[in-house]
């Protein structure tokens, strides 16, 4: 028993400790330089909207007036099956150079999106959601990077209401997510995205999965075909992380980790360590063994409570109790509308893996994701 509570425990701790160090230390020693240049491509920006009477007038007359050249700029709003305004919204923009397609049905952002790229015709293919809004710059400064031949696709390093504030355990969370993508990104590790922007390449576009998020998906196929993905965090990006309170972010995160999963194992071949070295052991580590951490700090508490003779295991075993206790005190105060910057961490830190713990068993059971469900935040 001892020997697999160190285990399960070094897992944990190489998981949240050693391979942030690690890929930190290898963007510094290694790191993937990026031959950003100002250029101007053609560029499509795809908005998929369902139901965004809302937001998609703000959307829309933002991304109208971002610092680019108006010819260069192709905007294509889809509307899948809205029942709202939505549509009829973004029709009065027509006069202004928008396309406007308009879905019988709701299928889903994905086939949306898809629908959207097979009318683009930039060279390059921005995907960016209705209610997230972008600095007038952050087109130019995102483009940037595909000056490099090497670079496939480019995500935003956005900036979140509510990630600034320190007493929330969500937004320190949010903060290390940032640090760790951008590291792995400056690693030339980089394999996962934001979806609040992100842009490709035209030709290493394929059709997107109805059950795979574009965050997770496009990707994954940029780097089984050869090029990097890489984070530009000059581009400001700002919108609201969804939802804010516990249950509704651990239902968010528990999609999350059930349609990444299906996306993990349809591009498996991207886990090759021999063929995909720094990809492989990026993707092991920071998603993998991050989603099954709940499983291991089970097994730990089990373990522990076998291995209660010894001072240090008692330590261990007191230890781990009391940081649930933080958390269950933490969700306490949550639901009377209180925080406290003590049970903020450890909160955060259970419910984000709670999360994980029903997004891996909803992947088992084959349990698939709704259609159109707010899923931003750091997973």
């Amino acid at each position: 028993m001892t020997t697999l509570f160190l285990i399960l425990l070094g897992v944990v701790i190489y998981v949240y400790f050693c391979y942030p160090l690690c890929v930190f230390s290898l963007s510094r020693l290694s790191p993937f330089y990026v031959s950003k240049q100002a250029i101007e491509p053609y560029v499509s920006v795809i908005i998929a909207a369902f139901n965004e009477e809302a937001s998609i007038a703000q959307k829309i007359e933002n991304t109208l007036a971002l610092d680019y050249p108006r010819e260069k700029l192709e905007i294509i709003v889809v509307s899948d099956g809205s029942t709202d305004r939505t549509e009829d919204i973004a029709l009065t923009y027509q006069d202004r150079g928008i396309k406007v397609l308009a879905l019988l049905s709701n299928t889903g952002k994905s086939e949306a999106q898809n629908a959207g790229m097979a009318e683009a015709s930039g060279e390059i293919v921005i995907l960016s959601d209705a209610d997230v809004m972008l600095r007038h710059d952050a087109l130019l400064l995102f483009v940037r990077s595909f000056a490099d031949p090497r670079v496939g696709f480019v995500t935003c390093q956005p900036t979140p209401a509510g990630s600034g504030d320190r007493s929330t355990g969500e937004g320190a969370y949010w903060r290390y997510e940032r640090a760790l993508r951008r590291w792995e990104s400056d690693a030339g590790c980089l394999a996962m995205a934001s979806g609040w922007l992100i842009g490709a390449r035209r030709e290493v576009l394929s059709p997107l999965n109805a059950d795979i998020g574009d965050d997770f998906a496009i990707p994954l196929m940029v780097c089984i075909k050869g090029l990097k993905c890489v984070a530009e965090a000059d581009a400001v990006v700002t919108g609201q992380l969804l939802p804010t309170d516990v249950r509704g972010g651990m239902k968010v995160k528990a999609r999350i980790v059930s349609k990444d999963l299906r996306g993990l194992w349809l591009n498996r071949a991207i886990l090759n360590p021999i063929k995909y070295p720094l990809h492989s052991w990026g993707l092991i580590s920071h998603k993998l063994l991050r989603w099954l951490v709940p499983f291991f700090l089970i097994g730990m508490l089990v373990a522990n409570c076998f291995l209660l003779d010894s001072l240090i295991f008692q330590a261990a075993f007191v230890a781990q109790l009391a940081f649930y206790m933080l958390a269950a005190v933490g969700l306490l105060l949550e639901k009377k509308g209180q925080s406290s910057r003590l049970t903020a961490i450890p909160l955060s830190f259970c419910a984000v893996n709670a999360a994980a713990l029903i997004g891996v068993l909803k992947f088992l059971c084959g349990k698939k994701s709704g259609r159109w469900q707010p899923v931003r935040g750091a997973e």
